[in-house]
């Protein structure tokens, strides 16, 4: 898988772009950098008083975030945590009590379906985990080509796509439907046995809102939040420089830093800088992230429901309101679908616009997007 390197890249760069600038006043700027949350790297920013100096929030934050890191993980279970690995094993067995974090993000989740077209399916762990097996099986297999063209002996590709009648089979168990959700009980219950719960579609952008709040009631009055690309913005910018609000950038998904074509030796999409305040988030889903290249075709992890195939529409959809869990599964939603259609599922929320970079690089803006480019 091509990602890995790509990401990382991206993440120190976005973030100096982001977190660029020394305090000229009373607070001063700390970063913190975490490598073991989400599958992704993670970038906290914090303008701290004299007084809180000594107050350990780099642990302090990093344990926050690996809880809420654990309460979303679909692969490990933890001792005395119910959590989505839980769910899944306990599928078509019985309900399962949850913290209101996790029970939360489901009832969101499922409450959305119907305004985003079903295009973002928290039960469509059935398919993606295929998919998600077979691009690991296409990085291990890379990986041994590369080592074995160091020694000079030819590798012949093995991996084959998912079947379609492996996938028809799984998405037989993708149906809404048999989730079932016991407010007053606060239970998650799996009524199909093959059913699979994955909320990789909304989980880092709730967490990046959650972390938010919990700077606030920290006492930290400025944060600037980075989970591999999703961005929350808490408080003003105050590096005393004059400028009070954060900048970020849309990364440009055909980005080739080796290309001499200057559409895609650009890191960034047309150099378009965006302005970003109090409680601004902005979440990118994209082709680039994570994906194999077969054929000359880019497969990604962004599963279409309708399909069960990865999407073809979008090279990236980005998304700014000032709610990240919304921010998160909107992206995933509009990456599904066009441009027009993606508008129409805009209209059902205020405040929010878009960004669409379509399979053929056409950019696209809802009507109010160019509004937050900074000048």
């Amino acid at each position: 898988m091509k990602r890995d390197l790509r990401l990382i890249l991206a993440a120190f760069l976005l973030a100096a772009l982001l977190l660029s600038g020394c305090s000229g006043n009373s607070h001063s700027s700390h970063t913190f950098v975490y490598w073991d949350i989400l599958d992704t790297v993670c970038s906290v920013q914090v303008y701290l008083t004299p007084e809180q100096e000594d107050d350990g929030y780099e642990d302090w934050i990093h344990e926050r975030l690996l809880s809420y890191h654990r309460l979303f993980d679909a692969y490990n279970g933890y001792e005395g945590l119910n959590n989505v690995y839980t769910i899944n094993q306990n599928a078509g067995v019985a309900p399962v009590p949850v913290e209101e974090d996790l029970y939360e993000v489901i009832r969101f989740s499922v409450e959305n379906m119907e305004e985003t077209g079903g295009n973002t399916n928290i039960v469509l762990g059935s398919v993606t985990q295929i998919w998600k097996a077979f691009m690991n099986s296409v990085a291990e297999e890379e990986e041994r080509a590369r080592k074995a063209a160091g020694e000079g002996i030819d590798s012949v590709p093995t991996t084959a796509f998912p079947s379609e009648e492996e996938l028809e089979e799984a998405a037989k168990h993708t149906d809404i439907s048999g989730l079932l959700l016991d407010e007053e009980a606060r239970t998650v219950y799996l009524s199909d046995p093959e059913m699979r719960l994955d909320v990789g579609a909304v989980a880092k952008g709730y967490i990046a809102e959650k972390l938010a709040d919990d700077l606030a009631e920290a006492g930290i009055e400025s944060a600037c939040i980075n989970l591999g690309g999703n961005i929350k913005i808490l408080g003003k910018r105050l590096a005393g420089d004059g400028r009070d609000y954060y900048t970020s950038a849309i990364e440009n998904p055909r980005y080739d830093p080796d290309s001499e074509d200057p559409e895609e030796s650009s890191r960034y999409l047309n150099d378009m800088i965006l302005r970003l305040n109090d409680q601004d988030c902005m979440v990118t889903s994209g082709n680039y992230e994570r994906f194999v290249d077969i054929g000359g075709i880019r497969y990604s992890h962004l599963i279409d429901p309708a399909t069960g195939w990865p999407a073809q529409e979008m090279s990236s959809v980005t998304i700014l309101a000032q709610d990240s869990g919304l921010a998160d599964y909107l992206s995933t939603a509009l990456f599904m679908v066009d441009v027009d259609t993606g508008l129409e599922i805009l209209s059902h929320y205020e405040g929010v616009e878009a960004c669409w970079v379509t399979s053929d690089y056409e950019v696209h803006f809802s009507p109010g997007f160019e509004d937050r480019l900074a000048q």
